[in-house]
């Protein structure tokens, strides 16, 4: 069964930035849904006396402000602590599945990189819970990853390497969402396909940016800026 249809507002690399969060949902009230794909915090240049879990708590009070459903994954610099934050809310997608409007929403959060950063899952790890949470699915579904699937436009870093996640892309392949939601590679914002799923990363929240998504028997993705607006 399909929904009527549904707007769902994307957040993705928040690093702390709240003033543009406010800006966007001034703009972006009419939506149903708000996903934030991670990197909500920051681990450098956090408020004096602030934690980066104290910011992720002000950021999420921001957001279920506005009376509008949100899920939200922890980002690699988020720290392992933040997805009880998330739970306290009641907006925590990491490694569980949702659903609204008859669509399963189901994610995982974290990505591997160089530099030792808080949450880096294995590749083992993210194929066990992409496989459990695939049992539980009952609709058509939207998978939400930080970390982009490889060798797609979302993974390309400045030298032109891929370097998302291999068990992310052969799960997308395999299992075939209607649409894929991911975040981390800030230059890498695309509107891409992935064998049949539409892939999307609407660059990052702190310089600007956010994405739309409509989705009817089809689905339609924007980006936008709310400083070019």
């Amino acid at each position: 069964m399909w929904c009527l249809g549904m707007k769902v507002l994307v957040l993705a690399d928040i690093h702390n930035n709240m003033s543009n969060i406010d800006k966007i949902l001034e703009k972006e009230k009419n939506t149903d849904l708000i996903i934030c794909p991670g990197d909500i915090t920051e681990v450098v240049d956090n408020p004096e006396d602030f934690s980066q879990i104290d910011i992720a708590n002000m950021i999420i009070q921001k957001l279920i402000q506005y009376n509008i459903p949100v899920l939200c994954l922890p980002g690699n610099l988020d720290p392992y602590e933040t997805i009880s934050v998330l739970d306290d809310y009641g907006v925590n997608l990491h490694n569980k599945i949702k659903t609204l409007n008859n669509i399963d929403f189901i994610g995982f959060g974290g990505a591997q990189t160089p530099f030792n950063t808080e949450f880096e899952p294995t590749e083992p790890e993210i194929k066990e819970a992409l496989e459990t949470l695939r049992k539980k699915v009952k609709n058509k579904f939207v998978l939400v990853v930080h970390n982009p699937p490889k060798d797609t436009k979302a993974d390309v870093i400045k030298t032109g390497e891929h370097v998302g996640s291999n068990e992310i892309r052969k799960f997308i392949l395999r299992e075939k969402p209607m649409l894929v939601i991911s975040a981390h590679i800030h230059e890498s914002q695309c509107i891409d396909k992935l064998g049949d799923s539409v892939l999307f990363y609407p660059g990052p929240l702190f310089d600007g940016y956010y994405g739309i998504v409509n989705i009817k028997k089809e689905v339609k993705c924007q980006i936008k800026n709310i400083l070019k607006a």
